[in-house]
């Protein structure tokens, strides 16, 4: 038998059934059409994952903040009451735990300058950022103002596009200032030549110690505005004189006893009021609406008085006691992804608090996979139904061809044509299949990404650049195959039992 025989004789028997042959490379159409939509989309995730993990740092990004050590039991707690020494010990440690935060300085691992400076040396970290938002009174001229001060990098672009006046940092040790138009307007920039005038003033920042060390905490909730520096002054006399003038208070001798029995005054070691002064080099607005929607990012400065970061450092250390100081956080950027998780199991060693995202978004990876990787057996379980069917397809057309297997044989066709050309015929059925499921999966993808697209920057105000269903060269070759091999495999049996056909009993088959 010739090759073109060979051929040609499939395409005749696919041919002479057409709605038989339909139906059963519609199977395999669905069943190539799920496998080939479950692979373009979880590898658009996976990709899209990495993508936008990569527009900025985030991926090679560690937060570092300060910890708590676990307090430890006292073993001489005195625990009332007949118990196991299994309860009491569990009694000891859960009063051990219920210590107030004020009363365990001693247990928290803070964000020292040595720390930060053994951070920063650390192997594969790229830049270390300390973030800092210390309160202070920003005095100019007879004006005073309470505001939050933060710290920034003089390479934030963000901050440098809210510039209105003036420029930012040029260095992260330069001894400027950069302001916002609410804090110039408070201090008496009311006009635009105001705030013009006001880049290269000197401003005033003046720190008060805040004591959290336990005793009397005296506030003033202001109905308008925030408390003045005068206002602050005398709150601190208030609190200062307030445990010495209990007994003027007309409270009974057992209530004055119990509270001064409760309170711990500490000494004063410190000035009350450190000042530091620095120029003003820029003024900045406020951030828009569109502006607040983007991805969180832990360098924004929502405060109305910013410094740069290392010129905030030397502040914040300058003017806090030597056993209160501590940053609340600092960034590490990493050189590489890959070294994240081993920066971060140096900063636990340390004893400090660190998260990355690039834990979550391996976390994310394994929930897509497995997601992904359920939908690719669906894909297998239907593209296995369909070989079921084209088995008993198959087979069936056996049994109706069997005259004509006979005639084949008579004329000079052997086992081995007969082999060949049913499991081209099943080859055939499974090219075809896997080809309009490819192309399926091709044509949805189309109002699926636009449906995506439309999802992911309404809910989470993300611009997808490009789209979840991708195409690439290995996915076309793995859903062109897979069905070939599928139905090549279903035809091996109908056609080991054509083969067999005794052409003599074929040729009395009616």
């Amino acid at each position: 038998m010739r090759l073109t025989d060979l051929l040609t004789l499939p395409f005749a028997s696919l041919r002479r059934q057409p709605l038989r042959t339909v139906l059963t490379t519609l199977g395999v159409v669905f069943g190539a059409f799920v496998l080939a939509a479950s692979l373009s989309i979880g590898q658009g995730v996976q990709e899209t994952i990495d993508r936008e993990s990569h527009r900025n740092d985030v991926a090679r990004r560690v937060d570092v903040s300060p910890s708590w050590k676990p307090p430890a039991p006292k073993p001489d707690e005195p625990v009332a009451g007949a118990m196991t020494d299994a309860r009491r010990d569990r009694l000891r440690k859960a009063i051990a735990d219920a210590t107030p935060w004020y009363n365990r300085q001693g247990d928290r691992v803070k964000l020292t300058r040595e720390r930060l400076n053994t951070l920063a040396a650390m192997p594969h970290v790229e830049t270390m950022t300390p973030i800092l938002n210390p309160g202070a009174f920003a005095v100019l001229g007879e004006k005073s103002q309470l505001t939050g001060l933060a710290s920034a990098r003089p390479t934030d672009e963000a901050l440098r596009r809210r510039i209105v006046a003036g420029r930012l940092f040029n260095t992260p040790d330069e001894r400027g200032l950069v302001v916002s138009e609410l804090l110039a307007y408070r201090l008496g920039c009311v006009d635009e030549a105001d705030v013009a005038r006001l880049i290269g003033q000197t401003l005033r920042l003046e720190f008060r110690r805040q004591e959290f060390d336990g005793g009397i905490q005296v506030y003033l909730m202001k109905q308008q505005g925030t408390p003045t520096r005068d206002e602050a002054d005398a709150l601190q006399k208030i609190k200062q004189r307030l445990p010495d003038a209990l007994d003027k208070l007309g409270l009974t001798p057992k209530e004055i006893e119990v509270l001064r029995s409760a309170l711990v005054v500490k000494p004063v070691t410190a000035p009350g009021v450190q000042t530091e002064e620095f120029p003003v080099v820029g003024v900045i607005r406020q951030s828009t609406e569109e502006e607040l929607k983007g991805p969180w990012n832990p360098f924004r400065v929502d405060t109305d008085a910013v410094l740069p970061d290392q010129t905030a450092v030397d502040v914040h250390f300058r003017v806090t006691e030597p056993d209160e100081q501590g940053v609340d956080r600092a960034i590490l950027i990493v050189d590489a992804e890959q070294n994240v998780k081993e920066v971060v199991q140096k900063v636990q060693e340390m004893g400090l608090d660190s998260r990355a995202a690039v834990e979550f978004i391996d976390r994310e990876r394994l929930i897509y996979l497995l997601i992904f990787g359920g939908m690719t057996c669906v894909a297998a379980v239907a593209l296995l139904v369909s070989a079921l069917g084209i088995a008993n397809t198959m087979l069936m057309s056996v049994l109706e061809r069997t005259r004509e297997i006979g005639v084949m044989k008579a004329v000079g066709a052997d086992n081995r044509h007969l082999l060949v050309m049913f499991l081209i015929e099943g080859a055939l059925i499974g090219f075809f299949g896997g080809v309009f499921g490819l192309l399926l999966a091709w044509a949805a993808s189309y109002p699926g990404d636009a449906w995506i697209k439309d999802m992911v920057l309404r809910d989470m105000k993300i611009d997808l650049a490009h789209g979840i269903f991708v195409f690439p060269p290995w996915l076309v070759v793995a859903v062109l195959t897979l069905p070939v091999v599928v139905t090549t495999f279903a035809a091996v049996y109908p056609a080991r039992h054509a083969a067999r056909i005794d052409p003599v009993k074929a040729l009395r088959h009616e």
